[in-house]
């Protein structure tokens, strides 16, 4: 079996520094919707030239993390409800597609995995945990799941997805409490349909998670 690439190299240029910098700032909250960059004061802050800067602002353009002003500069953009409900139901489509494939190509030692690593969540979770790791925690079981289906372009696509949705929860999260053992309460369920070998109870049990989260997110506005 051919070894995985990592997904950052191993020596990073001053432009993918510059570009994991801004991005997890802009995913984490830690640059705030709605701002708009300052070339000057993100050098100084993350420590990096004007041409890498540039560059990692062009492909969080392209990624849609960040929009360009004309005269202004780049904006970290507001998340409206029609973004929130489009990413809401995105989910729900491809998310619904990766329960079923996992539970047919998925094999019982991954199976074993993920529901260990479902239940040292939990355990965390009880001791309690800051945002970071909540998200951390929540995104690391779908991408296991995902990771199930042996179809990269599903893994790829989810990860983009699931980027969006952390921005949204570290939104959400500095406004509310944080859920204590929520998230890992709603996947017990899927790795209970998995050990079943039940496509539309994985399924069905996947959807509800995103469902409930949806349900909340939308009934406070974002």
């Amino acid at each position: 079996m051919n070894e995985k690439k990592p997904l950052t190299p191993r020596n990073p240029t001053q432009t993918e520094r510059a570009y994991t910098a801004l991005k997890d700032a802009i995913l984490q909250g830690e640059i705030h919707e709605g701002v708009f960059l300052s070339e000057r004061e993100i050098m100084r802050r993350y420590r990096i030239g004007r041409t890498p800067f540039r560059e990692a602002c062009n492909r969080l353009h392209h990624e849609g993390l960040l929009e360009v002003v004309p005269r202004r500069g780049y904006l970290v953009p507001e998340l409206s409800f029609h973004a929130v409900r489009d990413l809401f139901e995105l989910r729900l489509i491809l998310e619904g597609a990766i329960a079923e494939l996992a539970t047919i190509r998925g094999t019982d030692s991954e199976i074993n995995e993920l529901e260990d690593s479902t239940r040292q969540a939990a355990v965390k979770l009880k001791k309690g945990v800051d945002s970071l790791d909540f998200v951390r925690l929540n995104s690391d079981f779908h991408l296991k799941l995902a990771r199930m289906t042996r179809n990269r372009e599903l893994e790829r696509l989810l990860v983009e997805v699931l980027e969006k949705t952390q921005r949204l929860m570290y939104i959400e999260l500095r406004w509310s409490r944080l859920p204590q053992g929520h998230g890992q309460m709603l996947h017990e369920p899927v790795v209970a349909a998995l050990r079943r070998r039940t496509p539309s109870a994985v399924r069905e049990a996947l959807l509800e998670d995103i469902r409930q989260a949806q349900s909340e997110t939308l009934g406070k506005g974002l």
